[in-house]
């Protein structure tokens, strides 16, 4: 990494046209050539507006009132045309379908440097290089609408590549892939580090970022909280909880256990092993003899029953998205639904929902077959919380949005307004709800369409990726809610979800998914020592699990799912303080 800046900001305010408040508020930092620069923060906290200011789309997409000096690669982007600053500033945006405008991949890998002139044997070379980088070698051919969100957001990244930037900006690269994907995309990264590129990445995944990063910066509400190393900022586990960012599981075990000051704090998986296995030999921990609940086992009745289920997409070739699927989900479970992109999740629970119908075999909804249903009588009594919320919103406010549904149902005006009331409180939007639901941030308009799910009271809630875009707070304000009306309201909740922590905190039951099967299914705990299994599906149990597994030769209890359970099996030993 070398000591020049290629980026510098200095007293960067910023507000958008109509917006009451600034979104950017006196922003000074750089970032030097070479360097992988990490800037975290909750929803809202001015991320995704730097990034926007930096490549130029701010203001040649979005209008607003700027203070302050901003220079990249020795030019300002507010007074360049947004195609010269592409020349040299790539973005990959958040959400990767507005920028796929191409009939295949292998064409829109191509289209970025074809229309910089870039000679074809050079495109070829590239797009290779590429392909093997995001992981899609073989889907050149495929149409972007065909892949799945993880795959387009690998699709979209590859685009940005091809290009060869001079600075990368990665707003949220990962937040639609599993784990082993975001794995991948992070390695990729780390490739490109080492080829000299500069990068400037957004994410609310700091396990991964400890890793790339070589300084991270704290946003909160368009300030700048810190700047530092990873280990200066990610080890400060008070100061992240306080402005909404995970900390590493690691840093909060040992900072919960209050040994040491917070830049002694291990933020990488290696280290906290080591640390643990010294104090354990040193006395200063003790390995407690501990047992965990494996989940419910009281009788139950059978709510949904997927009975042969075979599903094909008419394609050309068809893809066969789910095989010969058995699976059945008892009243009043709460079911976690994982495997990577494209493994048959999302098709499993539309075939559920009636929006699509099995090629072969039967879905079963308290012993019905489901083609009795039409798609609007199922959704009275199986709410479906789709992954891309923009999918479900269509009214002129947030109220108006709850409303419909209820409307449609028959409820009288007194029972919706009770229920709007109780929906739009549940998920914290009580104060939006005269708001347009598209002037919304990503992670408000989630929880719109969560409330509006909710709002029906129906018996099954299925949430398809709840968490997607949405920062530590949000993630499990969401899940939380599911979990009381789960635990108030004995409804059967369903979580697809890529979030391994959200997982094993929440769901009592797991399936695994791969390549159209089920891999494995039973307590969240049992399926998550499956090592062999999981691996065969790219997933990986959470950071704290995989802690207490690198210790089990200590005697520590392996089934380990959050950081107070670790808290449980490895404690500290008071006496030897």
């Amino acid at each position: 990494m070398s000591l020049e800046p290629i980026v510098s900001v200095s007293n960067l305010s910023f507000k958008y046209e109509g917006a009451e408040e600034e979104a950017l508020k006196n922003v000074s930092f750089e970032v030097h050539r070479g360097e992988t620069f990490a800037i975290m923060g909750p929803n809202g906290a001015g991320k995704t507006t730097i990034c926007y200011i930096l490549s130029g789309i701010i203001p040649n997409m979005y209008g607003g009132i700027r203070r302050g000096r901003v220079s990249v690669l020795g030019f300002d982007p507010w007074d360049q045309p947004i195609y010269e600053t592409a020349k040299r500033v790539g973005i990959l945006l958040q959400d990767p379908e507005s920028q796929l405008i191409m009939p295949s991949v292998f064409a829109e890998l191509a289209f970025g440097p074809a229309n910089l002139g870039v000679p074809k044997e050079e495109i070829l070379k590239r797009i290779k290089n590429v392909l093997k980088i995001v992981g899609l070698e073989g889907y050149e051919d495929r149409h972007p609408r065909e892949l799945s969100g993880g795959q387009k957001q690998r699709a979209a990244l590859g685009a940005v590549l091809t290009m060869m930037p001079e600075v990368l900006i990665l707003d949220e690269p990962t937040s639609q892939l599993d784990p082993i994907g975001t794995t991948e995309v992070f390695e990729a990264i780390k490739r490109l580090k080492e080829m000299g590129m500069t990068i400037i990445i957004t994410s609310h995944k700091t396990e991964e970022i400890a890793y790339i990063a070589d300084r991270v910066m704290i946003l909160n509400e368009g300030e700048i909280v810190t700047i530092g190393s990873p280990r200066e900022v990610l080890s400060n586990v008070d100061l992240l909880e306080s402005v909404g960012v995970k900390p590493p599981a690691v840093a909060s075990y040992f900072s919960k256990l209050q040994i040491g000051n917070s830049s002694e704090l291990p933020i990488y998986l290696e280290e906290a092993v080591s640390l643990a296995k010294k104090l354990i030999h040193e006395n200063k921990l003790i390995v407690n003899d501990v047992e965990f609940k494996r989940g419910q086992s009281r009788e139950r009745e059978p709510i949904i029953e997927l009975k042969n289920v075979t599903f094909v997409y008419p394609s050309e070739p068809p893809v066969v998205a789910l095989k010969n699927i058995n699976l059945t989900i008892y009243e009043g479970e709460f079911v976690g639904i994982i495997g990577q992109n494209g493994s048959g999740k999302t098709t499993l629970v539309k075939n559920i929902v009636g929006l699509l119908r099995p090629t072969k075999g039967k879905v079963l909804f308290h012993g019905e077959d489901v083609s009795k249903y039409t798609v609007g009588e199922l959704a009275k009594r199986i709410g479906l919380v789709l992954q891309n919320p923009d999918y479900q919103l269509f009214t002129l406010s947030c109220e108006d949005e709850i409303k419909f549904g209820l409307k449609n149902i028959g409820l009288p005006e007194e029972e919706i307004e009770k229920r709007v009331e109780e929906a739009l409180k549940f998920v914290g939007l009580e104060h939006l709800r005269d708001k347009y639901p598209f002037a919304l941030s990503f992670g408000d308009r989630r929880k719109l369409a969560v409330a509006t799910i909710i709002a029906m009271q129906p018996e099954v809630i299925i949430m398809d990726e709840p968490t997607t875009a949405q920062d530590y707070r949000g993630r499990y304000m969401l899940a939380d809610l599911a979990k009381r009306i789960h635990d108030k309201y004995g409804r059967t909740i369903i979580m697809i979800t890529h979030d391994m922590d959200l997982v094993a905190k929440y769901a009592e039951r797991l399936i695994v998914m791969a390549n159209g099967e089920i891999l494995a299914d039973g307590p969240t705990r049992k399926v998550f020592q499956m090592q062999d299994v999981l691996k065969k599906a790219f997933l990986k149990p959470p950071q704290i699990t995989r802690f207490a597994q690198e210790l089990r030769d200590e005697g520590v209890n392996p089934e380990v799912l959050t950081v107070d359970e670790m808290l449980e099996a490895l404690s500290l030993n008071r006496g030897e303080l």
